[in-house]
């Protein structure tokens, strides 16, 4: 095919240009967001295959669904900077202080300026009262007053190996009692019998267990843990003590003032050689001393004094007065105490309560809620809902037998009138006592002002109520029924009044006439009244010839 002067003339000029060079295949960029390190190691999966009919093992899938995530990269935000003048952050630092100081983000430190306070002049006070305690320790308990005693409770309620372990009546039992210990440099002490805490020196621990302490949980009744064990190595291994944990630190550690070692438990004597519980002391110290069986002691007396109160509880109610011990103890054994602030609502009109409640400290006030007409216009009344006070429940009372038992609704609201402390059972625990104290319960418990009937409802209501505008329908009847009462009393009474004013009247009409003064009075009233029969005529007729 013959080519045209236009394209013969292209490729004449093309045969002097050289040719082209060869080029590879064009380079992709890298996505910023993908990490082809992990991308690499995911496809180096051993099992995992890839392309039509291969299949991959369930390992090699597994492991590549659990680190897929990691190929793909967060992109970081950056935040817009917000420059601060120089002024401004000369403000917040201290005169004399660095840049970066240790100090600028503690609060602690901002409080202790406005208190005026150095560290110095702190460290010179924990310094003078340490000084004191120690010297109050030293004197016999029985010697104490009760400020000293009231100082060593506040000391020992800032140690905090201490208040980790001990509840506030344990405080009150331990520093009646406590005294310290002088240890001198280089005496060796095995602390597997009682607490201690170091007042003054320091102490080194040989090994790296010396201190076990007791987790404080809240329980109803303290159980005291048991101290036989077969061996040392099965009590360190195999602890069925699950509520105590022991604190492993290095051997070199050392003790200064306000640590502790040792535990509150009385523990098997270690083995011979052993360095369990162990310590050296550095210098001559000052220890306080917390006897383990002298703490089991005073958990014994507290759990036999929670008992005794919980059974006085129960006792002291209207209800309980005549139980039996053995079904009283089927009851302590579920109570739990509760404080509750006043103005809290316990139990709702209309609800199923949820424990029973005995009261051991304060009152609570009971209402009713009852639905009323207030009158709003001319003529017209409004629907409205109004909690009326029935009365109070004081101490040593109980509510919520019957409606947990009988899941019957309460008829009334109950709102602690002040800070009240409550004994209660829950429901479940209840429900799940013998068939004989369930029983022996509803025989003896009423239902919560149960008495009150609607009646009395509304008439408390209307003696007590002071704003005329708020009329329970049944309250209204009762006034129109009080209203006609009255009517009808003045009614009497006018009558009556009307009926001795006409006698007062016609007495003197009859006196003022001459009549009067010719006869008698026995006269006048036959008169008066017209009674002229045949017997009051011989009457009047014997009188007078009698005055004549």
């Amino acid at each position: 095919m013959p080519l045209s002067s236009i394209s013969q003339s292209i490729l004449t000029l093309m045969e002097g240009i050289p040719p082209l060079p060869p080029q590879g295949v064009l380079k992709l960029k890298s996505s910023k967001l993908i990490d082809y390190e992990q991308l690499e190691k995911l496809c180096e999966i051993k099992g995992l295959k890839a392309g039509k009919g291969a299949q991959s093992t369930k390992e090699a899938h597994e492991n590549f669904m659990k680190h897929y995530k990691k190929i793909f990269q967060k992109e970081k935000r950056i935040l817009p900077y917000l420059p601060t003048s120089p002024a401004k952050m000369a403000s917040f630092a201290r005169p004399g202080a660095g840049p970066m100081d240790d100090n600028f983000h503690n609060i602690g430190f901002y409080i202790r300026d406005i208190h005026c306070q150095t560290s110095a002049e702190l460290a010179l006070q924990f310094k003078d009262k340490l000084e004191e305690f120690i010297t109050v320790l030293k004197k016999l308990p029985i010697h104490r007053s009760h400020a000293e005693r009231r100082f060593v409770y506040k000391m020992m309620k800032t140690m905090p190996d201490l208040s980790s372990q001990l509840t506030r009546g344990d405080f009150k039992a331990l520093s009646q009692n406590i005294t310290s210990e002088t240890w001198v440099k280089g005496t060796t002490v095995i602390a597997n019998e009682g607490f201690y805490i170091i007042l003054k020196g320091s102490v080194q621990p040989r090994s790296k267990v010396y201190k076990k302490m007791i987790e404080l949980v809240p329980a109803d009744f303290l159980s005291e843990p048991s101290s036989e064990y077969l061996s040392e190595e099965e009590f360190f291994q195999e602890n069925p003590l699950a509520e105590y944990h022991s604190f492993v630190y290095p051997h070199y550690i050392i003790l200064g003032p306000w640590n502790g070692f040792g535990t509150l438990i009385e523990l098997p004597e270690p083995k011979l050689g052993s360095n369990l519980y162990s310590l050296i002391m550095e210098e001559d110290c000052e220890l306080l001393k917390i006897n383990a069986k002298e703490y089991a002691k005073i958990k014994e007396e507290q759990v036999k004094m929670e008992k005794l109160t919980r059974e006085q509880l129960i006792h002291k109610c209207p209800y309980y007065r005549n139980w039996p011990k053995l079904s009283v103890d089927e009851l302590t054994v579920h109570i739990k105490w509760r404080r509750y602030p006043p103005g809290h609502v316990l139990v709702k009109d209309g609800e199923i309560i949820s424990f029973v409640a005995y009261i051991q400290s304060g009152f609570c006030k009971v209402y009713r809620e009852v639905i009323g007409l207030m009158k709003y216009q001319l003529r017209k009344m409004k629907k409205k809902r109004r909690r009326v006070f029935m009365g109070k429940l004081q101490e040593k009372e109980s509510f919520g037998e019957i409606s947990v038992l009988l899941q019957i609704p309460f008829t009334c609201t109950i709102i602690t009138g002040s800070e009240v402390e409550l004994g209660i059972i829950n429901a479940e625990d209840m429900l799940e006592l013998d068939w004989v104290t369930r029983k022996l319960v509803l025989q003896t418990a009423e239902q919560t002002f149960g008495y009150l009937t609607d009646l009395s409802v509304t008439i408390s209501t209307f003696q007590k109520v002071a704003d005329t505008r708020f009329l329970c329908r049944t309250e209204m009847m009762m006034i129109m029924m009080m209203m006609m009462m009255t009517v009808t009393a003045v009614v009497l009474v006018m009558m009556t009044m009307t009926i001795h004013m006409y006698i007062a009247l016609c007495g003197l009409k009859m006196l003022s006439t001459q009549l009067v003064c010719e006869r008698d009075s026995a006269s006048i009233i036959f008169h008066f009244l017209e009674h002229r029969t045949e017997s009051s005529r011989r009457k009047v007729t014997f009188l007078r010839s009698h005055k004549e």
